[in-house]
């Protein structure tokens, strides 16, 4: 009886905070306020390394685009692992998310994430991909401009580049989903046992509680960004598939949740016109350029963020290259004031050199180097995991010579 009584108490706690929590939100922001575009751009915001299951995920071209749908993508870019043939993917515009292709080829010990601007590669084999991988990567300059080469997860454990990185990679996946959620589990099982109990009352919540800060991945990204210009990304690396391989496996994280957590935001200086063909070179060539920034969207959307360097006139936008000139201003706007204490942090060359607790923040440059900004904010994660401070937006660099 005494057993009964307290399994009773129990599961009645349980279901009562999870009822809490699935009338919880971790936004940040006065949600009242529309959101609008920062001034001299428009902001597209898209998910990259999604598989269907011709790839590795668990749904169809159809399902994946529906979910995306349903989840307010602009754009969308579908990976799936080692595909080869016609791709059963309809590319275009349904009605207003734009879907694009990529791919992810296993390379050496790695994971290589290809966007190709001009489509004109039609691979048959693995052979041919580690070919073709092979000579894109020893490229670098003007010759590798139609091609944007990617590591997924960097330091995933199995994973992992080994010797130097190629002149012909052009970015890195700085967010993983699974490489953190991967991370979680090894790091507290029992905290990751808490989401998957938790996911059925609240999914964003139970993810967002196990995100940590991709340490490994930051230092990566600056390292390289000190020899040459270096794209950072979040890929959702979204399958809607967990389980131990073959035929048996949960759905789980579905897709449209894992559209929801992180995302790329490219900045326009020109809106898309629904012209399929020429929207999907611009958003690719905004996202080979850098002219974006990486945003963890289930904490607010960011749209109205802004990064830019103001030298004189003349305006260079995230990810942008320009020779320093004395009285440069690195300028950061957010699209609102937050509800929770904030910062921006402001980097040279990997180290911080300054935090600001305004909307607008304008700050000299003095020199030479490699500068990025990152956004934080301090929510109450849930009633249980209390406050801590997670970072919202971290912005491309800007290079200056």
């Amino acid at each position: 009886m005494r057993k009964i009584l307290v399994s009773s108490v129990i599961f009645f706690l349980l279901f009562f905070y999870g009822l809490i929590l699935s009338q919880t939100r971790v936004s940040v922001f006065n949600e009242q306020l529309e959101p609008k575009n920062p001034s001299g751009f428009f902001d597209y915001r898209g998910v990259t390394n999604v598989h269907t299951n011709r790839g590795g995920g668990s749904g169809s071209p159809a399902q994946v685009i529906r979910e995306a749908q349903e989840a307010g993508l602009d754009f969308l870019f579908i990976t799936d692992l080692n595909y080869f043939g016609v791709s059963p993917v309809p590319e275009g515009y349904h009605r207003k998310l734009l879907v694009a292709t990529g791919a992810e080829y296993s390379y050496l010990d790695s994971r290589l994430l290809t966007y190709d601007r001009n489509r004109k590669y039609n691979l048959e084999s693995l052979g041919q991909a580690q070919v073709l991988l092979a000579d894109l990567l020893s490229q670098s300059g003007p010759d590798s401009q139609a091609d944007l080469i990617v590591l997924a997860h960097p330091s995933k454990p199995g994973y992992s580049w080994t010797g130097p990185y190629p002149s012909g990679l052009d970015g890195i996946e700085v967010l993983n989903l699974k490489s953190i959620w991967q991370a979680a589990w090894n790091n507290s099982k029992f905290s990751f046992l808490w989401s998957a109990i938790i996911y059925p009352f609240n999914q964003q919540l139970a993810l967002l509680r196990l995100y940590e800060e991709p340490e490994e991945e930051l230092k990566l990204w600056d390292q390289l960004s000190a020899t040459r210009e270096t794209v950072g990304m979040a890929g959702a690396d979204a399958t809607a598939k967990t389980g131990s391989g073959g035929d048996f496996y949960l759905k789980f994280p579905s897709y449209q949740t894992s559209f929801s957590l992180v995302s790329n935001h490219v900045l326009l200086r020109s809106e898309l016109t629904g012209e399929s063909e020429g929207d999907r070179r611009k958003v690719f060539d905004a996202l080979s350029r850098g002219q974006s920034y990486m945003c963890l969207d289930v904490l607010g959307n960011p749209k109205g963020f802004t990064a830019y360097i103001q030298d004189g006139e003349k305006i260079v936008p995230i990810g942008g290259r320009a020779k320093w000139t004395p009285g440069m201003k690195l300028i950061v706007k957010l699209p609102s004031k937050p509800t929770v204490p904030f910062e921006t942090a402001f980097f040279k060359d990997g180290q911080h050199i300054m935090s600001s607790n305004s909307v607008d923040t304008e700050y000299e440059i003095h020199g030479k180097g490699v500068y990025r900004v990152i956004a934080r904010v301090f929510p109450t994660v849930s009633l249980l995991d209390g406050q801590r401070w997670l970072t919202w937006i971290y912005a491309n660099p800007f290079y200056l010579d």
